[in-house]
């Protein structure tokens, strides 16, 4: 067959089609069928063109733009081209998306005003002094010109006492308003301080969105990316003036305002920066400049009148404890939500207020005013689906009707809520109908932005609906409690109701203090949530299932954390990989959420939201440290749940730790029910562990203590009397520990640290010395020889004034010259000892000349046996 006939168009050659008759002669296509496709064959011809050209003409052009646009890429997080008018934030987005947490400070400066007649100059202008190295810019690097002073001697300087307010004036004026003044000039961004002052006020929130506004407008005059322009930005180092004066509450504030807007103006100044790495040997940027690491005078300061302040305002003790002096004071600008509960005797660890009894527990309604009737799980659909060992998951009618779902693979969301906020019911599996309907509101719109069911209702799990507590399925009960792993290891969605959070709106709020309110939240301080939480985040399936509920929406919260941390996507990853970075480099992206605290919230709230695995032993540390850690903020309001808890998250059975309850065994101990049942329980908890670290001898060590040393209740009853009654609430207790064990382990690495929990006490190895003779008496300093070595020791007991006698021995931490553990022997088996602890000392080398002592004895190797009583 001949070819096709073509012809030529623009000298290129185009196909015409042809047909052929029954004779096979060639004719053209009518013009209804070949004239649209010649035309179609034509233009895609030309747009193939076009596509060559623009990318020959322009694509040197769009990499450069690229390069010069890459603060904004690293902003936001997402690799794409921007085009000038949408690099540079709208207004609308500086008050919806802050990078701080807006403030209002006091106008101190109104007597002295920023003169608007140069930055470098005004200390002289208004009688002030500075010193030479805080009056030059990065050790000669700028540009002549730039950092000018007088040099004349002015006895009043920042270096000497002053008059606080006197200082903080002079600060607000040059280091506030004279630098945001100068950089605004600098980058021809037009400032009027007018628009920060309301009636003698400042407001902060014309600093949101500023970094970008000057590096638009910078861009605009043609110096962005500048090295002259970034040096002229960095101006202010106003973090080193020190000051031993008592400020005010009102100067405190001042003085964090400059502090935020350091952070700020460095960040301007990576926008500017046309490389994925900042080089630390960068004659521009010094590790010190791109570090967030700055102390802000008057913090400590700050932070003690602060702590004051929010518990007037209502804030519980513990939820402000631990939290950074940052945090505290953007924590005192957050406006609060929910419920205001008495705090008056809570306490740094503890928040009374939180917790609640069955007998005056109350279920809320939606709101105060409504009083519908409460709707119930049928208990038999209830047995029977746990009968089956199957998890129970309850589907909300239309008309907030409840039905246990049958069918297993039945899709479904966990919801973790704060049993204090009311959601809960101890009496029966009921709620009222007001907040099942909003429940099934809540999971509609979670389900449908998930895409988890377009044709049926979703599923829900909830403790109060799905966990039997009538006391006639008390075993059905248990089979619920031993389902949690799964339960929510396998959940389609865990949905986070904390009330605190869902008044809040997502979209109105910075990352900054959506962390906060997450951080500082009831949600944070359960010890059920925790479980809930860590079994979500191991799930294999879809370990980004947490899901906070807010008043406009859920968030997942993986996605939202990820703000908080550098997580480079792939195509970051090959650009970075075009240029080999200096080992101490540092990305663009971990700088930013250093400056906007976002690497402490992250460390944060994965601390406190360990996954499963993370809960594991791994390297030094045990499990039982990893556990103990995960919960050393957390509460329960049953205490008898804390060994059930650590169980599940130490993935043992807990069916022989839920036989133990408060009719299973004797109470002569003294201790009530609840008492004795959760430290039966924390005995069995602690033989499913075994390996305890042995370092837990000296918990209650008082010289390891911080100022605020709570001691730990330990067990009253032989073999635990060495074990903790509860792991909860002791962060001085974990560090004791920790402290501990790392001094066994860099002292000497053939250390056995850890030791064994067994039926007959805890079973360790360690160095130690045993008195002579069974009438050894020991008072609060005493002396003590080693017959061998005739060594001479000084044992100085902590906190302790009686005297002890009998057969007494130590336990040395590291080396005899050590912390030690004073213990009364109970007997010998096969070379071990049998102790129990009845004090703590410190033992010291005695190198007086005259050296009398009262006891003698023997030194025991690092491989003698204990077993602690």
């Amino acid at each position: 067959m001949p070819p096709l006939p073509s012809c030529r168009t623009s000298g290129k050659s185009v196909t015409v089609p042809f047909s052929r008759n029954r004779n096979g002669a060639l004719y053209p296509t009518s013009c209804a069928e070949g004239f649209p496709k010649l035309w179609t064959a034509f233009a895609v011809h030309i747009i193939r063109l076009l596509i060559q050209r623009v990318s020959t003409a322009f694509g040197m052009k769009l990499f450069r733009r690229l390069q010069e646009n890459l603060s904004k890429h690293y902003w936001d997080g997402k690799l794409r081209l921007k085009s000038p008018q949408q690099l540079v934030y709208s207004s609308k987005s500086y008050e919806s998306s802050p990078e701080f947490v807006p403030i209002t400070i006091p106008q101190l400066c109104a007597s002295i005003p920023y003169d608007n007649a140069g930055f470098w100059d005004f200390p002289a202008r208004v009688g002030w002094t500075i010193r030479r190295v805080d009056r030059q810019c990065h050790s000669g690097c700028c540009p002549p010109g730039i950092c000018t002073a007088d040099g004349s001697k002015i006895p009043y300087g920042l270096q000497v006492p002053a008059i606080s307010k006197d200082k903080v004036a002079f600060m607000q004026a040059w280091l506030f308003f004279g630098a945001l003044h100068e950089v605004c000039s600098l980058c021809g961004l037009v400032f009027d301080v007018n628009d920060l002052l309301v009636e003698g006020v400042v407001h902060t929130a014309w600093l949101n969105g500023l970094p970008m506004k000057l590096f638009g407008s910078a861009r605009r005059r043609g110096t962005a990316g500048s090295k002259g322009l970034k040096v002229q930005l960095v101006i202010t180092r106003g973090n080193e003036f020190d000051d031993e004066h008592a400020y005010t509450f009102s100067e405190c504030q001042v003085l964090w305002s400059i502090h935020i807007l350091l952070r700020t103006l460095t960040l301007a100044v990576l926008c500017h920066s046309a490389d994925w790495f900042i080089h630390p040997k960068d004659p521009v940027f010094f590790l010190s400049d791109v570090s967030s690491n700055w102390t802000c005078e008057g913090e400590g300061r700050m932070a003690e009148l602060m702590f004051e302040r929010l518990q007037e305002k209502g804030w519980c003790k513990s939820k402000l404890h631990g939290l950074r002096n940052a945090m505290m004071f953007f924590r005192f600008f957050v406006e609060r939500s929910g419920p205001h509960r008495i705090h008056v005797n809570c306490t740094e660890t503890r928040c009374m207020a939180s917790q609640t009894s069955e007998e005056d527990y109350k279920t809320v309604h939606t709101s105060d005013v409504c009083n519908c009737d409460f709707v119930a799980v049928d208990q038999v659909q209830l047995r029977d689906s746990l009968s089956r060992q199957l998890i129970p998951k309850v589907i909300i009618s239309r008309h907030c009707e409840l039905q246990v779902v049958k069918d297993e693979a039945y899709p479904y969301v966990a919801i973790s809520h704060v049993w204090a906020d009311g959601l809960g019911n101890p009496h029966a599996n009921a709620l009222p109908r007001c907040e099942l309907q909003r429940l099934r509101n809540l999971i509609d719109y979670l389900s449908n932005a998930l895409h988890l069911s377009a044709s049926r209702p979703i599923a829900i799990w909830m403790d109060t609906l799905c966990i039997p507590v009538s006391p006639q399925y008390k075993e059905f009960r248990k089979l619920a409690i031993r389902l949690l792993a799964p339960t929510y290891r396998d959940a389609n969605a865990v949905l986070v109701l904390d009330r605190q959070l869902c008044d809040i709106k997502s979209r109105d709020v910075s990352n900054l203090e959506l962390g906060i309110r997450v951080i500082s939240g009831g949600w944070m301080k359960r010890l059920w949530t925790l479980q809930e939480a860590a079994l979500s985040i191991d799930s294999k399936n879809n370990p980004g299932k947490i899901y906070f509920q807010m008043s406009d929406g859920p968030i997942c919260w993986d996605r939202a954390n990820r703000t908080f941390r550098h997580v480079s996507s792939k195509r970051e990853r090959a650009l970075h990989n075009s240029r080999k970075p200096h080992p101490l480099a540092c990305t663009i992206r971990e700088i930013k959420d250093s400056l906007l605290f976002g690497l402490w919230i992250d460390t944060s709230i994965t601390s406190r939201l360990p996954s499963v695995k993370d809960l594991g032993p791994a390297g030094w540390e045990t499990q039982f440290q990893r556990l103990a850690y995960a919960v050393q903020s957390r509460t329960t309001s049953k205490i008898e749940d804390e060994a059930i808890c650590l169980a599940s998250l130490a993935g043992i059975d807990v069916s022989s730790i839920l036989d133990i309850s408060t009719t299973s065994g004797p109470m002569a101990t003294g201790l009530g029910a609840s008492e004795w049942t959760a430290e039966q329980r924390m005995r069995q908890l602690y033989l499913n562990l075994q390996e305890i670290p042995s370092s837990i001898i000296f918990l209650r060590n008082p010289a390891l203590a911080m100022p605020d040393y709570i001691p730990t209740a330990l067990m009253t009853d032989a073999p635990y009397r060495w074990a903790p009654r509860s792991l909860l609430l002791h962060q001085t207790e974990i560090m004791n520990i920790h402290n501990a064990d790392a001094q066994r382990r860099f002292s000497d690495c053939d250390y056995r640290l850890n030791g064994v929990c067994a039926p007959d006490g805890l079973h360790i190895e360690h160095a130690g010395f045993l008195f002579l003779g069974d009438n050894a008496v020991i008072t609060s300093s005493c002396s003590f020889e080693d017959a061998d070595s005739k060594e001479v020791y000084t044992l100085t007991r902590y906190g302790a004034t009686e005297v002890l006698d009998g057969r007494l021995a130590l336990i040395f931490e590291t080396s005899v010259i050590s912390t030690a553990a004073i213990v009364a022997v109970e007997g010998n088996q096969e070379g071990e000892l049998y102790v129990t602890i009845v004090g703590h000392g410190s033992v010291s080398l005695d190198e007086r000349k005259e050296r009398t002592y009262n006891l003698s004895g023997t030194l025991k190797a690092r491989d003698q046996r204990w077993c602690i009583t």
